[in-house]
């Protein structure tokens, strides 16, 4: 078992395997270990004081690897993952203990990606116990053939993205547009997710680091505007090319988020731009959907299963034993 390296930056060469090394747990485990957002940190840097990176090197080659987000007023958040060819000799551990030690004031908490079986028994046997499930959702957006992934699926019928007659004259639907509405989006992302941990906070560096990523388009993410300029609600929409484990390769679709200003809950926005961009993957030839929604969320797991979501793995954030171990 390794000593883990603390840091708050990565050189270029680490991050480099630190890509490597994650892409090769994707292809062994079918599940990414490391989230979009945990990437973009690999790959751009975190600003000062706001994240931990911790390593596991064995002959100069990246092992093992956890990121961690400081929390403001909630624990830490963090991901952990093992070259699968170095699994079973503590590595997972270390980085649990070493996540664990340097966890600020409010503790930290560590997700499980799909849940997987190696993961699970590193963080049961040490103690950590499952506080939060993501879930992941799934629906199909053509009827898939029995010999593709999950057998075959029927697509449902997509209704019209039609606006209630109280809010019809009072927003515009619309596609985003560069250098224009960044911060007029940032404003109501944050009015509506101000008590979630992750999408709450996001930046405007956050948003322009994804503008450049090669899946970035405009033209999947809808806006409804109102008279004001300000974002009433929004549907940002994501194709995976690489098929996210839905498909051998054939792109897919996403849900990336949703998000509704408070002001304007209750009316329908959130239900019509989610089906105005189904209907834009749809229209794409995608032949799969998928969808994160926190487990606890009932109204919103209700939304998705009324369109034709199902309920296709499970993510489990676990939080550790009260006190931290000691120094291997």
């Amino acid at each position: 078992m390794s000593t883990p390296l603390v840091t708050d930056d990565l050189a270029a060469a680490t991050a480099d395997q630190v890509l490597t090394l994650a892409e090769a747990a994707r292809r062994t485990d079918g599940v990414a270990p490391l989230s979009e957002h945990t990437l973009l940190r690999v790959r751009h840097g975190a600003p000062s004081g706001s994240a931990r990176f911790h390593v596991v090197s064995e002959d100069g080659r990246v092992v093992g690897f956890a990121f961690v987000e400081r929390g403001e007023d909630e624990p830490d958040s963090g991901e952990v993952v093992v070259d699968p060819a170095h699994r079973g000799r503590g590595h997972g551990t270390a980085l649990l203990h070493s996540v664990h030690r340097d966890a600020g004031a409010n503790g930290v908490r560590v997700w499980a990606h799909g849940r997987t079986p190696q993961a699970v028994a590193v963080a049961e046997e040490d103690g950590w116990r499952a506080v939060r499930e993501l879930h992941k959702m799934r629906m199909p957006l053509r009827d898939i053939a029995a010999e593709e992934k999950g057998g075959p699926r029927t697509a449902p019928e997509l209704p019209p993205p039609v606006l209630r007659p109280q809010v019809a004259d009072r927003v515009e639907v619309r596609a985003f547009v560069v250098g224009q509405d960044e911060q007029a989006w940032l404003d109501t992302n944050a009015r509506a997710f101000a008590h979630h941990p992750e999408q709450g906070r996001l930046t405007l560096d956050d948003l322009l680091q994804r503008e450049v990523e090669d899946w970035f388009d405009p033209n999947g993410f809808f806006l409804a505007t109102g008279k004001d300029g300000r974002v009433a609600a929004y549907h940002w929409t994501k194709v995976h090319a690489d098929g996210a484990g839905l498909t051998d390769g054939e792109p897919v679709g996403e849900v990336y988020v949703v998000g509704v200003d408070p002001q304007w809950q209750g009316t329908g926005l959130g239900r019509a731009l989610t089906l105005e961009g189904l209907r834009h993957l749809r229209d794409a030839g995608l032949p799969w959907v998928h969808l994160y929604v926190d487990g606890d969320n009932e109204a919103a797991v209700r939304l998705y299963t009324s369109l034709g979501f199902e309920i296709w793995d499970t993510d489990v954030m676990y939080a550790p034993p009260e006190e931290p171990p000691g120094e291997e």
